[in-house]
């Protein structure tokens, strides 16, 4: 029940992402909120189960985003990795182990998207590329704490339950 209730709740982050964020942001950068809840689920489950999302949601993404078919599933699997290694100490560790985890996340997803982008033979100046890394980097710290208190407490208020009974 916990894995149909994440399933749906990324379906509908994913779409929101694509489709709603392009329209009302003002700033034209937003927090990568797929890449959160990759990040936090790892963390919570760890890098195997993380990595059971990564195939189904990379393709969706490039299908609702018509990027290469599989760029963003590859771009979410250091993601996922890294998630995993912070494992339970997401936030029972203080802010450093956090913060590390969540930057050296969004870089490494930055990365492989640039990477990917390059081999389509899609080319960005590079200094920018940079910059828009940070810049989301920060964003998505500040996002994930809402986003591991709302994966946390779907566990604990019974979602997770139905399944381990």
């Amino acid at each position: 029940m916990t894995r149909l209730f994440f399933a749906l709740i990324l379906i509908i982050t994913a779409f929101v992402q694509i489709t709603v964020f392009p329209v009302v942001n003002v700033l034209g950068i937003g927090p990568n909120l797929i890449l959160v809840l990759v990040l936090v689920w790892s963390g919570l489950r760890g890098a195997p189960e993380g990595l059971l999302w990564v195939f189904p949601l990379g393709l969706l993404l490039d299908v609702l985003t018509l990027d290469p078919l599989g760029s963003n599933g590859l771009a979410l699997v250091p993601v996922a990795l890294i998630g995993g290694l912070a494992r339970r100490r997401l936030f029972h560790s203080g802010v450093i182990i956090p913060l590390v985890a969540v930057v050296a996340a969004t870089l490494a997803h930055h990365i492989v998207t640039l990477l990917v982008s390059l081999l389509a033979g899609t080319s960005y100046p590079l200094l920018a590329s940079v910059r828009l890394g940070i810049l989301t980097a920060l964003l998505n710290v500040m996002v994930v704490p809402p986003m591991y208190l709302f994966v946390l407490l779907m566990e604990r208020m019974g979602v997770g339950r139905a399944a381990r009974a």
